[in-house]
């Protein structure tokens, strides 16, 4: 579909919300997907960071703490395959 330049969408894609105390965690990808590497960025002495689980170069999952909604455009750009490749987040891009 992609080839033919049309839109590609994954519906099945979990959004886990948790909650530890009062504040909102959440994880988008499915549960027990295997992962090599963990890239945090934002500050997590602050709480309010974001952890991207990679396999490889690619983003099998993350996990917001600590931002309202963020969640939502990161979910949503892994459904449209917009995520970019994990060698761009460990660089700071």
């Amino acid at each position: 579909m992609s080839m033919l330049d049309k839109r590609v969408e994954f519906r099945y894609l979990p959004l886990t919300p948790l909650k530890i105390g009062s504040k909102p965690i959440y994880f988008v990808g499915e549960r027990g997907s295997p992962f090599h590497e963990i890239i945090i960025n934002g500050s997590v002495e602050e709480r309010k960071f974001v952890a991207y689980f990679v396999y490889g170069n690619e983003i099998t999952g993350l996990m917001t703490c600590g931002y309202q909604n963020l969640h939502l455009y990161l979910w949503e750009a892994m459904k449209l395959l917009l995520m970019p490749p994990a060698t761009q987040l460990r660089n700071g891009h």
